[in-house]
């Protein structure tokens, strides 16, 4: 669509909440933001009846892609339809820009999942489906194990290739990090493993070697050399955070407490929470509150982690029952993510000259649902039928996305 404009809405901009408020896309990209537009030249005309217009959601961290590849353990689905079902499904919950968090060297997930697909075949084919015609802006975040150091050099590589848009350093081991040795027993034994079986277990992962020191400031200095931006993951002290700061890390994902959060952000890192334990109402593991941390000012930025439909409605939990002002927590799921990556200069805010990456939301008893998602100015999902053409305008029919961000 050459053109479009969005009539009679709640606009969220990064400052304040307009009403009554029309926006003109013209050519994919934001043009005018003003309470009077002409529609004379507009191909499309949306008429949101005093919805919510905001941002396209951008997700720097969701599992959804492996989940969606693998639904149960040795249960493959061919990769292709599994990227274009995942599509579809984050298209309905507001999404314009996904980074795809998929892991690697993380041998308890792999033999878990029991798949055929070697972890290079996943990043490869799910690159290359994001560089087709696609309904998102897909990128791929990679999850790194620090236990994995048979995969480092598959690190690199994947890096080298253009392949991976962040990088995060994960580490499971048991002890630090969200799992206590306790807790580690604790699961193992309900694995049907018996307390002293579980108890060796653990104490294997506790001694298993792991990627530190040195080769570890290699693999941060490759990826910044590469302008990939890099996460630190479960960080659960000062120490820890302030040595991946100094390594140029200028994300912290998931802090463990209040503490480590509250350091990163004085740091100036921009801090990642999960929607899901906001929407939940805490932590699964029994760590840091969001909520909490969101109102206190340590988390900037939510991720969907393992829900995908949690951020919308975690913005507006936190709107609704936190009163947190509307623009402020819709700037946690769209403008703080996008400057997070490095992507701020043309996606996460509606402001003009940037990409109409828009979703249009309505309000119903207090939950929020998408009608409209809208990347790069086409509808790429709808659940309304108020729209209207303007049969005046000759319209495009080229109705792909194009992934180049």
């Amino acid at each position: 669509m050459n053109s479009l404009i969005i009539i009679n809405a709640t606009v969220v901009t990064p400052y304040e909440v307009l009403n009554n408020t029309s926006v003109l896309v013209e050519h994919g990209i934001i043009t005018h933001i003003a309470r009077r537009t002409d529609i004379e030249y507009a191909g499309m005309i949306i008429d949101a009846d005093g919805a919510i217009v905001m941002p396209g959601i951008i997700d720097i961290h969701t599992d959804a892609m492996d989940a969606e590849i693998v639904p149960r353990s040795g249960a493959d689905i061919p990769i292709p339809i599994a990227f274009r079902e995942l599509e579809r499904k984050m298209s309905g919950c507001g999404f314009t820009t996904v980074y795809h968090s998929m892991h690697l060297g993380y041998d308890s997930a792999e033999t878990h999942s029991r798949s055929k697909y070697s972890r290079p075949e996943v990043f490869e084919t799910i690159y290359k489906e994001s560089k087709g015609s696609t309904l998102l802006n897909n990128k791929i975040h990679l999850r790194f194990e620090l236990s994995g150091i048979n995969a480092y050099d598959t690190c690199l590589e994947l890096m080298d290739k253009g392949y991976i848009a962040m990088l995060s350093l994960m580490d499971h081991t048991p002890g630090q990090g969200q799992i206590s040795r306790e807790q580690a027993i604790q699961f193992m034994i309900k694995m049907g493993n018996s307390e002293e079986e579980a108890a060796k277990m653990v104490e294997e992962k506790l001694n298993q070697p792991i990627i530190a020191g040195a080769k570890l400031e290699a693999l941060i200095r490759h990826a910044k050399k590469l302008y990939i931006p890099v996460a630190s993951h479960d960080d659960d002290t000062i120490e820890k955070v302030n040595y991946m700061h100094g390594l140029g890390v200028n994300i912290c994902e998931f802090p463990i407490t209040m503490e480590t959060a509250l350091h990163a952000e004085k740091l100036g890192m921009h801090v990642v929470g999960g929607a899901s334990n906001i929407l939940r109402g805490g932590s699964l593991s029994g760590n840091l509150n969001m909520k909490e941390a969101v109102l206190a000012g340590a988390v900037d930025t939510l991720c969907s982690d393992y829900y995908p439909p949690a951020i919308i409605h975690s913005v507006f939990k936190l709107y609704n029952e936190h009163s947190l002002p509307l623009h402020e927590a819709v700037n946690m799921a769209t403008l703080n993510p996008a400057k997070a990556a490095g992507i701020s200069h043309h996606t996460g805010s509606i402001e003009t000259g940037k990409d109409a990456d828009v979703v249009i939301v309505k309000l119903l008893d207090n939950i929020p649902m998408v009608t409209h998602t809208i990347v790069k100015g086409h509808i790429v999902a709808q659940a309304s039928n108020k729209i209207n053409y303007n049969e005046d305008v000759k319209l495009d029919d080229n109705l792909s996305v194009t992934n180049e961000l």
